[in-house]
């Protein structure tokens, strides 16, 4: 569904007029423009010092685009930029509304919920552009997630038949090195690795194990609550399973996990 979102939204929005980035005032199309085609759009979820979650789109020169409401887990946060992502592909999902000052946009679903909106424009005329720069950076961003499919990385799947999510994380050869249990929600599979990629950068959070048949090896991880969120594939002797542990230490700080 995104990747073919993602394919339409390009050939939409190359009939039509180049737009801006989300700043208030001034707009320079050519330059920002081609500052936003240097590289793809961004997502950037954080936890403000009240520990409520949030998240960003940016565009590819690093401007906010689209803001979060305050999300009281991580797990919705993450849901509202998975949302984001389904419909800011969509120029017509966006609904410029006016303000104290000027415009804002807000992106909504297809229930009409505002999923994440922008900050204010002086002109209605800056705002109408701003909504090309948002679909361009989702567009871009899912475009690189869809072209990543070797080295370290994450990827979540839906079970065909199960309907459930789970998530693998891979070394940069292309190796499997932790999977996960299954979760009833995208949402939760990505919550899940973030959760392995947090704990599994301290060797605390490892246990080899020898398998129930005695023929091999494998280490799991757990979170602080002592709860299995990851499971290695199996080795032959104890000592492999603890060098992969040591190199899946190293290999966490370094994975994009959204």
């Amino acid at each position: 569904m995104r990747t073919l979102h993602s394919l339409v939204t390009v050939l939409a929005l190359s009939f039509s007029t180049l737009g801006g980035c989300a700043t208030t005032g001034a707009y320079d199309d050519v330059a920002t423009a081609e500052d936003e085609a240097a590289s793809a759009g961004k997502l950037a979820l954080w936890q403000a010092n009240d520990g409520q979650w949030h998240f960003h789109l940016k565009s590819g020169n690093g401007a906010i685009l689209l803001t979060s409401e305050a999300y009281t887990s991580r797990t919705g946060a993450i849901n509202g930029a998975l949302s984001t992502l389904d419909n800011g592909v969509d120029p017509a999902q966006y609904k410029l509304s006016p303000a104290t000052h000027g415009y804002v946009l807000h992106l909504v679903a297809g229930n009409n919920e505002v999923i994440s909106f922008s900050q204010v424009y002086a002109t209605r005329s800056s705002a109408t552009r701003a909504i090309t720069s948002c679909v361009r950076a989702t567009t871009s961003y899912l475009d690189k997630r869809e072209a990543v499919t070797t080295g370290a990385r994450v990827a979540v799947e839906q079970g065909a038949e199960s309907g459930q999510f789970h998530f693998n994380m891979f070394a940069k050869n292309g190796q499997i090195v932790v999977s996960s249990e299954s979760y009833t929600t995208e949402a939760a599979a990505y919550n899940g690795a973030f959760a392995v990629q947090a704990e599994g950068q301290a060797a605390s959070a490892y246990t080899v194990k020898a398998n129930a048949a005695g023929t091999g090896f494998y280490f799991t991880v757990k979170a602080n609550n002592g709860q299995i969120i990851g499971t290695s594939q199996q080795y032959t002797t104890r000592a492999s399973a603890e060098t992969a542990v040591t190199a899946t230490m190293t290999l966490m700080p370094q994975i994009s996990v959204l």
